[in-house]
């Protein structure tokens, strides 16, 4: 089954490949003059946060390192110091000019995964479950560029003290849910959401969860985000992929869909769309 770190290398005719990758930095550097523009129309920061930053106004328990693994590019959203943060805009899309060493660096990289794909593992910081790169903010910038997944990296894992925060509180849940399943990438926006997707699941929170079976929900995890993107579930607030499937499981047991195949999974999510949309709506009520 397709994984969710798989990213097609994209191939080109070697001759064309070095035109190729320049005109890769011209449209990802248009794509960050554009975010860097919304974000100053916004009055938001037009550049990547900075862990150092973020940092010097909480507190930090404890580090652990993770080891490498894939983790999801959509929660790489930093970098660790100010050192390369105004080469990139606020969605890691260069800024520098074009014919600087930084863009043939940046172009370089693009090539290699043109050919044959990126395969270092970056160094990065977890903080609250995002990701803020410490060595590879181009290999990061030039695989969000090609809409990857995924990215290898080396972890380590910056644990907040504990508070009465809701934030801080998930987080702690969710500390303990990756303990038995090392998924990085499932989120919500409620306390107690864990616990329900352990018991959706048919486990305990004392049980820790196979390759297979791992596997497995990567891959129902995988088909249904893509349909909760497409229906337009980015929208709705801080409703996230993990909150509307445990709606979806409320529906369809977890044993029953793992086999379904992504018609089928389109056409259950249909019917219980209005379901979902619900979540976004702070007055609902559950019945």
């Amino acid at each position: 089954p397709q994984q969710l770190n798989s990213c097609e290398v994209l191939k080109r005719p070697p001759e064309r490949t070095n035109t190729m990758s320049y005109d890769d930095y011209q449209k990802a550097q248009k794509m960050g003059q554009r975010a860097y523009k919304s974000a100053i129309a916004r009055g938001a920061h037009p550049y990547l946060p900075v862990l150092d930053e973020i940092l010097s106004h909480a507190e930090v328990d404890y580090e652990v390192h993770l080891g490498i693994s894939d983790i999801p590019l959509s929660q790489v959203v930093g970098t660790s110091t100010f050192g390369r943060t105004r080469a990139f805009a606020c969605n890691f899309m260069p800024l520098l000019g074009e014919g600087s060493e930084f863009s043939a660096k940046w172009s370089h990289l693009s090539t290699a995964q043109v050919e044959e794909g990126i395969h270092d593992a970056v160094k990065v910081y977890e903080y609250m479950n995002k990701y803020y790169v410490v060595e590879g903010n181009k290999r990061v910038s030039v695989l969000k560029y090609f809409n990857c997944p995924s990215i290898l990296a080396d972890v380590t894992r910056k644990v907040p003290k504990r508070s009465d925060d809701l934030e801080n509180r998930i987080y702690y849940e969710y500390m303990d849910f990756y303990e038995l399943t090392q998924i990085n990438y499932n989120r919500f926006s409620k306390l107690g959401s864990f616990a329900k997707l352990l018991a959706a699941a048919g486990k305990t929170d004392t049980e820790v969860w196979t390759t297979e079976e791992r596997l497995d929900f990567t891959y129902f995890y995988t088909g249904f985000a893509k349909i909760f993107r497409e229906k337009g579930g980015e929208g709705m607030g801080n409703v996230t992929v993990g909150d509307a499937l445990l709606v979806f499981f409320t529906f369809y047991p977890y044993a029953e869909v793992m086999d379904t195949t992504n018609a089928q999974l389109k056409d259950m999510v249909d019917k219980i769309w209005p379901e979902i949309v619900l979540l976004s709506d702070e007055d609902s009520v559950e019945l």
